[in-house]
């Protein structure tokens, strides 16, 4: 009876040590270990070895697929931000208008001098002011809502160039601590690596049953 439990049992060993050991090696050692001067094999694990090359493609993908002019467009005319910015557009332009019209007002009362037209000088500007502020403002703010989608998608690309989002993931990345990078892909990874790891004990165990039934 032992002799047909040997094979499985050792099967199911072997598959869970070795995923489990394959897991570790993505990271540990964390750096290349040296015996008589022999650079031993497999060290630097996987990811602190090629780490440069892995944040350039990290990089490289987010930029591509993640923060591009497409999805950060498409993610600005979603959100609430588009009203916001309209809406303090349309405050700043109506201060505006207010200081010319103050500004047009001192200008103008400074070089009026005549004496029979400085009494209804306030009234005019007044008058002018009631009926011309409306009108600017509006139109103004017609233009900003009809611009501003067509400023902002002409503008992310320049935006994204000037910023370079590509070289601060990588270099992010490049930074980070090796400890640190490892305990954020183990950590969300945790329960599917654990699954791996007793795969490779399942599997073994039936090839091992396999071996059994093609001894017998």
């Amino acid at each position: 009876m032992i002799e047909y439990l040997i094979p499985p049992l050792t099967g199911a060993f072997i598959g869970y040590i070795t995923n489990w050991l394959a897991i570790k090696m993505l990271f540990k050692p964390y750096n290349e270990v040296r015996i008589f001067g022999i650079k031993m094999p497999f060290t630097p694990g996987l990811i602190p070895k090629r780490r440069d090359e892995i944040a350039k493609s990290i990089a490289k993908v987010i930029r591509q697929h993640l923060v591009n002019p497409e999805n950060l467009h498409r993610l600005f005319m979603e959100s609430s931000y588009k009203e916001v910015l309209e809406n303090k557009l349309n405050t700043v332009v109506e201060e505006i208008v207010d200081k010319l019209l103050i500004s047009l007002k001192e200008e103008v009362e400074t070089k009026v001098k005549i004496s029979f037209l400085s009494g209804y000088t306030d009234k005019i500007l007044q008058s002018l002011s009631d009926k011309v502020k409306p009108i600017i403002i509006e139109k103004s703010q017609h233009s900003i809502k009809e611009n501003l989608e067509k400023h902002i998608e002409e503008e992310l690309p320049q935006l994204l160039a000037s910023l370079d989002v590509e070289k601060v993931i990588y270099e992010t990345l490049s930074s980070i601590d090796i400890r640190q990078l490892e305990e954020i892909v183990l950590g969300f990874s945790e329960k599917q690596l654990k699954h791996i790891t007793y795969l490779g004990g399942v599997i073994g165990f039936f090839i091992g049953l396999l071996q059994i039934f093609i001894n017998h």
